[in-house]
């Protein structure tokens, strides 16, 4: 199989000079539970989705409706989008996922990217926010919002390849990093929705998240075991079904 990643958008879209809130699933889903929270709440609109068949066959319902893997949303307003995924990305996609949304990225002028997502740090560190920077003029958002730098270390996974693919554009690009202590971690995407607000005046209620993210956290863990009980099956599947000949 060629694995193909490709961006589609709902008719063309004017994202030039829009920050990137960037979701793709990680350490404790901190991105994935932060994205979708943000764009349910603050109702911004679909824009377009990610066309791959990288994905597994695994569709979320919402509201009688099959709902895309991997989606794009906006808010003309505030001229923030959103990049949200739902599936985790295969580890030998990663590569090819980061460059296609780097590409993207570029493409459409965006001019910063905020990525989200979670580290393990420890001491008595669950409200404290981490950040990482794409390239050297992208610090300077580490030290406006308080970010504690992360000097030496290692950083796995599409964010950080993403990360990677910026460090010689001109688009100001962070990870910002959550202190995470569970699978699915709520209470430090709290800590980074909180963040946002500080960062890009969204004017969003993080408090109900304690407790609606809850129920997120348990959909997305049982979306994630479906996910691999699938994969597992298909393989069983292979190596037990004969060959016809």
């Amino acid at each position: 199989m060629i694995a193909e990643v490709n961006f589609v958008e709902y008719g063309k879209q004017d994202l030039k000079g829009y920050t990137l809130i960037e979701g793709y699933p990680g350490m404790g889903l901190v991105g994935t539970i932060a994205a979708k929270y943000l764009v349910e709440k603050l109702k911004f609109e679909e824009i377009g989705y990610i066309d791959s068949n990288i994905f597994a066959p695994v569709i979320r319902i919402h509201a009688g409706m099959p709902v895309r893997p991997a989606r794009v949303y906006a808010d003309k307003a505030s001229k923030v989008a959103v990049l949200i995924s739902e599936q985790v990305i295969p580890r030998h996609f990663s590569h090819l996922v980061a460059k296609k949304t780097v590409e993207w990225i570029e493409s459409k002028g965006i001019k910063e990217l905020v990525s989200l997502s979670g580290v393990q740090s420890s001491g008595d560190k669950s409200q404290m926010v981490f950040g990482i920077a794409a390239n050297e003029a992208s610090r300077e958002l580490l030290k406006r919002y308080s970010l504690r730098e992360i000097p030496e270390g290692i950083t796995t996974g599409v964010t950080a390849l993403i990360l990677l693919g910026l460090r010689n554009s001109k688009v100001m690009a962070i990870s910002m990093l959550a202190n995470v202590q569970l699978s699915a971690d709520y209470k430090a995407t709290a800590e980074v929705l909180k963040k946002l607000n500080e960062m890009l005046g969204l004017n969003l209620n993080v408090e109900p998240l304690l407790e609606e993210a809850k129920q997120m956290e348990k959909q997305l863990l049982e979306q994630l075991q479906k996910l691999k009980d699938t994969k597992d099956n298909a393989e069983n599947f292979e190596h037990r079904t004969p060959l016809v000949t």
